[in-house]
């Protein structure tokens, strides 16, 4: 069983949480299994009425969940009639008890709203290796419900440790007609690119069928969700999932994600994705400090990401930026620890626009306290000037604080 935690919210949370537009073509249902032994809603399933298409990428984790190997071959179908999600519970590494719940939920779901099992998509998140609570899922989903209206619902739903529900909808145009997209996630701890514990899902009413999807999902997930990191652990569970309903339709046939007809919309769906992913480091376990890494001119795109990873993953550098520690120094370890080769004498660091080191040495000229007072506030950059080529990356991490320890030293107990 998961342990209850303290359910203050982030103080990197958005001042205020906006209403989620529903998607025509989905009805969603929100239930309470009772997974976490008091009532809160932890189940959620979004019903598709029409063909509608789907695209998904998962965790590159070798022993990832079951879930995401049953949702590897049904997206071999391309089409979409339902997707079920829970919290409390990730039934990943639970054997043969977790393959056969698997299929229990997803015959139960195909039966009580008369679709394909194949055509079913499964996200869970949790505890790792406890036995999933099949009955207590089966039964509520066996429930009679009403369809939910407000989505935002379905995002606190999927909640674990987040402190705050994580959605966004923006209105959006494709050939002067409106089209709607509207995304939710959760992730506040294992949380590291490759699939950053989160899952996202994104759906939209546009007529768009599934190697479009499959084009833009690749587009925009390497610099959002694949361009997080909490605490540097990836989950086994990560998932981004993109559908659409084809609610609206179009003159001509959508064929390529170059088509000039998507220039607004590929705006807005990037937006979407990069807000969602933001919220999960905002929302990182004990966070207190939004951190924003970036690296330019290195010699090449890997060398950029690997230094820029090392960054934001190293828990030195993350209780520095807690204690408003100024110590560039653990800069300087986590890119030296990379072995990728960088010449000290041309490299320039910087949090904000002090400049703390250049030339192979300190800057002399750097004004300790002003540094500090940088410091202290809730959004930080460090900058990293290799001088070594053209390329860059961008990264967004947190701090470590006591908290992060308070959570995960009690986790499950």
């Amino acid at each position: 069983m998961v342990k209850k935690h303290s359910n203050k919210i982030s103080p990197l949370a958005p001042k205020s949480i906006k209403r989620l537009l529903p998607i025509e073509g989905i009805s969603l249902f929100v239930y309470c299994a009772n997974l976490y032994n008091k009532k809160r809603n932890d189940l959620s399933i979004f019903l598709f009425h029409n063909q509608s298409f789907i695209s998904e990428v998962f965790t590159k984790s070798s022993l990832r969940s079951v879930t995401l190997d049953w949702n590897s071959k049904a997206l071999k179908g391309k089409e979409v009639q339902a997707i079920v999600v829970n919290a409390g519970n990730a039934n990943t590494f639970t054997g043969k008890q977790g393959e056969r719940a698997l299929k229990q939920v997803i015959k139960t779901v195909a039966s009580k709203f008369k679709i394909s099992e194949k055509k079913i998509f499964i996200a869970s998140t949790g505890v790792i290796g406890e036995p999933f609570p099949t009955k207590k899922v089966v039964n509520a989903i066996k429930k009679r419900k009403t369809p939910s209206k407000n989505w935002i619902d379905a995002a606190r739903s999927i909640m674990t440790t987040d402190t705050y529900p994580k959605g966004i909808s923006i209105k959006s145009l494709i050939e002067n007609q409106k089209v709607t997209i509207t995304g939710i996630a959760k992730g506040s701890g294992m949380i590291e690119p490759n699939m950053a514990t989160m899952l996202g899902f994104i759906f939209i009413d546009a007529e768009l069928d599934q190697n479009i999807l499959k084009s833009l999902i690749n587009k925009f997930v390497n610099n959002s969700f694949n361009s997080i990191s909490v605490d540097g652990d990836e989950s086994t569970n990560d998932t981004v999932m993109l559908t659409s309903t084809n609610a609206i339709k179009f003159k001509k046939k959508i064929r390529s994600i170059n088509d000039k007809r998507l220039k607004k919309f590929k705006l807005d769906l990037e937006k979407a994705f990069l807000y969602l992913a933001e919220q999960i480091v905002r929302d990182g376990e004990g966070a207190t400090k939004l951190i924003e890494i970036n690296v330019k001119n290195a010699k090449n795109k890997i060398s950029a990401d690997k230094i820029s990873r090392s960054i934001a993953n190293s828990p030195l550098l993350k209780t520095a930026m807690y204690g408003n520690d100024p110590n560039w120094g653990r800069v300087i370890m986590a890119i030296g620890k990379t072995y990728e080769k960088v010449k000290s004498d041309k490299l320039r660091i910087s949090f904000g626009n002090y400049l703390v080191a250049k030339n192979g040495q300190a800057n002399a000229k750097i004004n300790e306290k002003m540094l500090k007072k940088y410091l202290s506030k809730d959004k930080i950059n460090i900058n990293i000037d290799l001088n070594h080529g053209k390329e860059q990356a961008r990264i967004l991490t947190c701090d470590f604080s006591h908290k992060y320890i308070d959570i995960n030293a009690s986790y499950k107990t």
